[in-house]
């Protein structure tokens, strides 16, 4: 795309600098709807080759929707990406305007030619929700272990009070949760085709529709590589080391490991892949755990792209 405009976006609470590819001046506006609007309205939408932006706890919201709403490329950028591409350029100063451009050269030299894939958005209420019931149950995890630990009696009592306040914000939360997807036919509809495989709760389920909208749409390779469940391969010379996961969506790998630990017990298909991976081929048992995660996966990726329940679910 040797005619587009390549934009980098470092986004703030308050503001968001703008810098475009091969130009040193930054622009700076508010993080506001408005003012987002009015610095889209002036841009051409043929003229953008890609919006390049990272993820910002939320702040990034507005920017995105206006993104969407003038039908724009865009792309979140995982740290860690830009880190590495900040390390390559030899770059050592860090401020909003520097990573603006940085953001700008990395979709310029980077993303471009790694082809984009079709935007998918999401539920963002669900999305939302699902986010902050794990929130409160880690909270709610940490405020029982505070209590178990604690001999006073007046931190024990405080203790006892945020616990059974978070429980009964918890629980509200997942009724509502229930009653969002109840509502839509399409995410009733998936939920319940989604549950038929053995090993999948509810929970996991909440977090794939709210969390990985992308199910369904892309190749098995494809959602892996996504979540972080990809083994990531590293060789040099005769060396070659251990096969690594990660960065994807660390929430929804959180529920397939749940979910794939109660898959090795109830789900005759899984427990044997899993056998076969521990007992046969002599892997580790977390490694054919992995495994059994991925597999889980693909095999609700493909669920949800058919729109059909589990072709064994009448035989488990």
């Amino acid at each position: 795309m040797p005619d587009k405009k390549f934009l980098g976006v470092d986004v703030a609470a308050e503001w968001i600098d703008i810098a475009l590819h091969g130009c040193a001046a930054v622009e700076r506006i508010a993080n506001t709807c408005e003012s987002i609007a009015a610095w889209l309205a002036r841009l051409r939408p043929e003229e953008v080759g890609l919006v390049a932006f990272e993820p910002t706890g939320g702040y990034e919201r507005v920017l995105r929707r206006e993104l969407i709403s003038a039908g724009l490329a865009f792309a979140r950028v995982h740290p860690n990406q830009l880190a590495a591409f900040r390390r390559r350029r030899g770059l050592k100063a860090k401020t909003d305007p520097i990573d603006a451009r940085l953001l700008a050269d990395f979709a310029a030299l980077e993303l471009a030619d790694r082809g984009l894939g079709p935007l998918v958005e999401g539920d963002e209420a669900l999305r939302e929700m699902t986010t902050r019931r794990r929130q409160l149950v880690e909270l709610l995890h940490a405020e029982r272990c505070r209590a178990d630990r604690a001999e006073a009696q007046i931190v024990r009592q405080g203790l006892e009070a945020v616990t059974s306040a978070v429980k009964t914000a918890l629980d509200t939360l997942e009724s509502a949760i229930d009653a969002h997807i109840a509502e839509r036919s399409a995410l009733a509809a998936t939920a319940q085709r989604l549950r038929s495989l053995t090993g999948v709760g509810p929970i996991t389920v909440q977090t794939l529709l709210g969390e990985l909208p992308e199910l369904g749409r892309l190749s098995g390779k494809e959602i892996a590589a996504l979540v972080g469940l990809a083994p990531q391969t590293r060789k040099s010379g005769k060396t070659t080391h251990r096969a690594t996961i990660g960065h994807g969506r660390p929430g929804v790998r959180r529920v397939l490991f749940n979910a794939a630990r109660a898959a090795i017990r109830w789900n005759p298909i899984m427990k044997a892949f899993y056998d076969t991976l521990v007992h046969t081929n002599r892997r580790p048992g977390k490694v054919a755990l992995t495994a059994v995660m991925r597999k889980i996966l693909v095999t609700l990726n493909a669920i949800a792209r058919d729109q059909q329940p589990w072709k064994h679910a009448q035989t488990t």
